[in-house]
């Protein structure tokens, strides 16, 4: 099994012929505050199988751990890859949503991407704080 995509995303869907439509692509969330809290986005995987695995039973599981390696979610889905069609290598797409995420602090946070105990990838969230700037306004008398 082979991690051909994965990203983050604001919004994502699957079109007819297994399509992925991406919208606001991102591995950065500015934030004044924390913990700040991500109203929605999307993580979104894509797999190739390889010869010998088709019609295999996998686990495809998901963490996303804090910068000190706490782990802050678990996503887990039973999967079942798919038979070779028309000669074409078999695809897999798996779009997550994730709703109202809390961030403790800022950092680097990390998705971890495995398939039963195999780990495949990752990728890297970024986490920043802005600093606000107060501008003083003088008053004239």
């Amino acid at each position: 099994m082979e991690l051909l995509t994965v990203l983050a995303a604001d919004y994502a869907n699957v079109a007819q012929g297994a399509k992925i439509n991406v919208m606001g692509i991102f591995r950065t969330i500015y934030a004044t505050n924390f913990p700040t809290r991500h109203p929605s986005m999307f993580l979104v995987v894509k797999f190739g199988a390889d010869i010998g695995e088709f019609g295999d039973d996998r686990i495809l599981v998901i963490k996303l751990r804090s910068p000190d390696g706490q782990e802050i979610m678990r996503y887990e889905q039973p999967m079942k890859i798919p038979l070779p069609q028309g000669g074409q290598r078999p695809e897999m797409n798996f779009l997550l949503q994730i709703n109202d995420i809390v961030f403790p602090s800022p950092g680097r946070y990390q998705f971890s991407i495995h398939v039963d105990k195999d780990f495949k990838g990752d990728l890297a969230l970024d986490v920043v704080q802005l600093v606000m700037q107060q501008k003083e306004e003088k008053q004239e008398k």
